[in-house]
């Protein structure tokens, strides 16, 4: 089933992007992006995801082709109405130290505010919530010289919020943030696709995409791939990605593993799922793959006391108390 014209709030046709002719980066796009859709642009460094994101919104222009915002090519909005409806955050972090949080996320109301920028009461309620929406109400009386990488690029991300567009528009957009709030980050995306909007960011995260994103592009040897996270596993994509690399996609758990030496097999038993996945997990980093009457047998015993593990090989059996002693072992072994 194709997605019509009118569910399309992007459409890039024949779109060829680069900094000079004879020499383009990517050749020939057709891809689209529909309303209320996440997707999510993967790549290596330099294969051209920040110049895709640029030429698509109209920040550099194309070599050949166009980018058809709502049916309209983008070329012919003015900035007033691009203003409207697509906001931007860029990978560099922005360099306006005068500004207070609070006057930064205000600024995303300029489409709105006419020439004179007064910002109104509704302005407010809206640069509040924005704020609340990723937690940074505590710092808005806080100058940006004064913030973390990671505090800097969330208040990017609430001014681009509160310019209230349907289409968002993110260049790698938890480059600065650590584990928890890259998450938290993309699940704050995730409640704006929710709500209506459509979201298109790039990222290194793969696995992270893969569970959020409802379609991706995947630029691979000069193409992109486009499709559901599930299709393009379907396809060998992902272990094509990584053939030369040392690095397998697993589709049984859906992660990515270092395809190291194989050192054996074990079998494993216990009668708790969570110490049963992580005893896998564990194995599986160190080389070990795990099958049902293997020569060696780990039994995973719990108590009121807590975990405890049982190597039993020829010649007797050892008992470990935690994960990292029993990988320590098999690795001296």
């Amino acid at each position: 089933m194709t997605d019509s014209p009118a569910d399309q709030i992007i459409s890039l046709d024949r779109f060829t992007i680069g900094y000079q002719k004879g020499s383009a980066l990517l050749s020939q796009l057709n891809l689209t992006v529909n309303r209320g859709e996440m997707v999510a642009l993967i790549g290596r460094n330099g294969t051209g995801k920040s110049t895709l994101l640029k030429s698509m919104i109209g920040l550099l222009a194309p070599l050949e082709g166009v980018c058809m915002l709502d049916g309209k090519p983008f070329s012919e909005y003015t900035l007033l109405e691009r203003a409207r409806r697509v906001s931007f955050v860029s990978s560099q972090l922005t360099q306006l130290p005068s500004l207070t949080v609070g006057e930064l996320v205000g600024l995303g109301r300029m489409p709105y505010t006419g020439w004179m920028g007064r910002i109104t009461p509704e302005d407010r309620v809206l640069i509040q919530q924005a704020l609340e929406e990723v937690q940074m109400d505590p710092f808005v009386e806080r100058r940006l010289e004064c913030l973390s990488d990671g505090e800097r690029q969330r208040a990017m991300i609430a001014r681009a919020f509160v310019q209230d567009t349907p289409l968002m528009v993110l260049d790698e957009p938890t480059a600065f943030l650590d584990i928890p709030n890259t998450y938290d980050l993309i699940r704050l995306l995730s409640r704006f696709r929710d709500s209506g909007r459509s979201i298109v960011y790039s990222t290194h995260d793969l696995e992270t995409a893969m569970q959020c994103a409802d379609k991706m592009w995947v630029i691979h040897e000069d193409k992109i791939l486009e499709g559901a996270p599930e299709d393009l596993g379907l396809s060998g994509l992902f272990n094509e990605l990584f053939s030369n690399s040392g690095i397998s996609y697993d589709e049984q758990t859906g992660r990515f593993l270092f395809s190291g030496t194989q050192k054996g097999s074990v079998s494993l038993e216990g009668e708790r799922e969570e110490p049963l996945i992580w005893t896998r997990n564990a194995l599986e980093r160190l080389g070990y793959s795990v099958e049902k009457g293997a020569d060696r047998k780990i039994n995973i015993e719990s108590s009121p006391g807590g975990v405890s593990w049982i190597l039993m090989k020829k010649g007797g059996s050892v008992r470990f108390e935690n994960l990292y002693s029993l990988a320590r072992f098999l690795i001296e072994e």
